[in-house]
């Protein structure tokens, strides 16, 4: 899909923007595992000149080098679900709001400008390229290290390359990678797979892992081998042609990617085999609106007990049977049960797509200078608890090679900016009383509150330092 078709439009942006009431507690800033404070990038983006969105995406690249990616994927459980408008009318659209912000910022050409690092001399080695990677990488190079980042794939991202084009424009990905190159002494080795970690202690002051959960789940069942993987499928779609009527095994969000993307890809019908209630599957009510936009069917309390062959056409359907949970408990594998006499034999799907998981490969290592980071230590994680959890490993790594005591952590949370940007702690007033002669957009002047706040790094080229 278009980039320009997916972030806000002028008068939504301004709309969504004159909806934040900018709260003294900044419950939002609070709910973002990256820190991210989505009052103080509106704030600094109201007035639409370009000045300001560059102001306002250097506020959120501070905290989130992903930023970009996030605005497009994050799901509304962080800062949306923590909006006080939520109470009484509906949430500002934060994500929307931000992925235009830094959309804008990038189209006109600013980019942010950085202190000078000095070299520490000590060098890091970051294997996985994926959003705990990354946000691993970022941070140790603003403290001054030499990082090398070892990806497996040809292209750095992770499973950030496997989210569709309908959910995340093209593009997007790479320009947030190259911003995050471009933060200091940083290579990214592509095609590169580190099997054993421990190799590179020698070599490296410190290592850290991140690859994330790169092995799916198997069910277990006969004939698995016959339906196509999850993330073998949205890595290539076109490989796997869909046709007639498609099952897709799983609830979670990457269950509905893959259902949206057969439908896509040409299946007359898709069908989702849940174990969870609707209401106790996890995916957020943007995807629980694409289930009835693409006219999913789901078929919930239902576990697949086997995949179905018939001679000589061999995938044919899948074998099923109810389960239950007992009044009052809430959703847990181990608590549910098989309803007796309910298994069947369903038959009429020319493929089936198993998407109920991954789980990591990576080993278990407890040895001075390797460090573990994101997804792959605390289990499945959105991208942004990803990044924050990466800058957590990075501030453990620094303490580590500066013989500091060991900084400790909220599981998936972060409160560090990147090291080295230019901020000044302007009243927003005297800031935009600065811009008063640039060209304005249609944003109306507004009434400017007299808190301090933190605003902007220097920008370049032709963005007015301030």
């Amino acid at each position: 899909m278009d980039l320009n078709e997916m972030i806000l439009t002028d008068a939504q942006l301004k709309a969504e923007c004159a909806k934040c009431e900018f709260c003294e507690e900044k419950p939002c800033m609070t709910a973002c595992p990256a820190n991210c404070s989505p009052a103080d990038f509106i704030m600094a983006a109201r007035l639409g000149a370009p000045q300001d969105f560059c102001r306002a995406a250097a506020e959120i690249l501070e905290h989130n080098v992903l930023g970009t990616v996030c605005g497009f994927v994050c799901p509304e459980r962080h800062c949306m679900a923590a909006c006080v408008h939520k109470k009484f009318d509906d949430s500002v659209n934060i994500p929307a709001v931000q992925a235009t912000i830094i959309t804008r910022a990038r189209e006109s050409g600013m980019t942010p400008q950085f202190t000078a690092v000095t070299p520490t001399g000590k060098k890091v080695a970051v294997i996985g390229g994926g959003p705990a990677g990354l946000g691993c990488a970022a941070y140790c190079a603003r403290k001054g290290h030499t990082v090398t980042v070892f990806e497996a794939a040809a292209s750095a991202g992770g499973m950030c390359r496997l989210i569709p084009g309908y959910r995340q424009p093209s593009g997007i990905l790479d320009a947030d990678v190259e911003f995050v190159e471009s933060l200091g002494d940083i290579k990214i080795k592509t095609g590169v797979k580190v099997d054993d970690p421990t190799l590179l202690t020698d070599e490296y002051d410190a290592v850290v892992v991140a690859t994330g959960l790169t092995e799916p789940i198997s069910m277990g069942v006969q004939n698995e081998d016959l339906a196509v993987t999850w993330c073998d499928f949205l890595r290539n779609p076109a490989d796997f042609p869909m046709k007639g009527r498609v099952a897709v095994i799983g609830g979670g969000s990457v269950a509905v990617d893959c259902a949206v993307v057969a439908k896509q890809n040409g299946a007359d019908d898709v069908e989702m085999f849940v174990l969870e209630t609707v209401s106790e599957m996890p995916i957020t009510d943007h995807e629980r609106r694409e289930i009835l936009e693409y006219d999913i069917n789901l078929t919930n309390r239902t576990r697949v007990t086997a995949v179905l062959t018939l001679e000589p056409e061999g995938l044919a359907g899948l074998g099923t049977c109810r389960v239950d949970l007992d009044s009052g408990k809430t959703f847990n594998l181990t608590d549910i049960k098989d309803v007796p006499d309910s298994c069947v034999q369903r038959y009429g799907f020319s493929s089936v797509i198993v998407a109920i998981g991954s789980r990591s490969s990576a080993g278990k290592w407890k040895i001075p200078g390797l460090f573990m980071a994101g997804d792959v230590e605390n289990g499945p994680t959105t991208v942004v608890e990803a990044v924050a959890a990466g800058k957590n490993a990075a501030a453990e790594v620094d303490a580590y090679l500066t013989q500091a005591p060991k900084p400790a952590f909220e599981r998936s949370r972060v409160s560090l900016s990147t090291p080295g940007t230019n901020t000044y702690p302007y009243r927003l007033k005297q800031i935009f009383s600065a811009f008063r002669s640039a060209p304005r957009s249609c944003f109306p002047p507004l009434p400017v509150p007299t808190v301090s706040s933190r605003c902007g790094w220097l920008m370049k080229p032709d963005g007015p330092g301030v």
